[in-house]
């Protein structure tokens, strides 16, 4: 718990930091191209601002469509998918996004309204969204170590630390400031992430089949 909360203020600390300026927007809007919302999701979504956020991404430019209901005066509409959701606290919510520049407002001549997401609410959910990645872990280990070295320059130093930052809280360990190791196939995350920082000249992922002294990484993933 106390590694957790010391990555999540490392992260806010890093915030402050535009390294999204780097990222590329290809890629990472394959985060959210698989966004699928469940009708449990889709009652519950107007609780919770990320999920809606990240929803937003999903739909991209063309933007949700913001629907008066002339059977209910006063009563506002936002559909996902067909699904109307009817609450105060979604007016609340886009209005807090609005003056965020999360998102932009249009009102069209029907009288229906557009809610777009904005570079500055991509960069956000993207946030979310790789709060949210973990490694899927198999049952039984294969006895392999995968590696994880990088050479970032100085120059992009924030970059690195960032890089870090997300190489720990995915639960890879530290060997060296540069060398990291897990015990389970984790390419395709570090691949994703190499890619979407714009580091993957910088950044090699190494299957070792055995690391000199390894207990204690043993005892520390629990694995034998």
């Amino acid at each position: 718990m106390t590694k957790i909360i010391s990555n999540r203020i490392k992260i806010q600390k890093l915030k402050r930091i535009n390294v999204f300026s780097h990222v590329d927007w290809d890629k990472a809007s394959k985060l959210f191209q698989e966004e699928r919302l469940t009708k449990s999701a889709k009652r519950n979504i107007h609780e919770s601002a990320n999920a809606f956020l990240c929803y937003l991404a999903s739909v991209g430019t063309k933007g949700l469509t913001y629907v008066f209901n002339a059977h209910k005066p006063g009563v506002e509409r936002i559909f996902l998918d067909n699904y109307p959701i009817i609450d105060w606290r979604m007016k609340q919510m886009v209005h807090r996004f609005r003056s965020q520049k999360y998102v932009t407002v249009k009102e069209r001549e029907d009288g229906k309204v557009i809610i777009t997401i904005t570079n500055h609410g991509l960069t956000r959910a993207l946030g979310y969204r790789l709060d949210d990645m973990h490694i899927k872990q198999p049952r039984v280990w294969d006895k392999k170590w995968r590696v994880v070295i990088f050479d970032i320059p100085e120059k992009h130093r924030r970059l690195r630390d960032i890089f870090r930052v997300r190489l720990r809280q995915l639960g890879l360990f530290a060997l060296q400031e540069s060398v990291y190791v897990y015990p389970y196939s984790c390419f395709d995350e570090i691949e994703f992430l190499r890619e979407l920082f714009g580091v993957s000249f910088s950044v090699r992922y190494l299957l070792v089949e055995q690391i000199e002294e390894d207990l204690e990484l043993r005892r520390r993933f629990h694995v034998s």
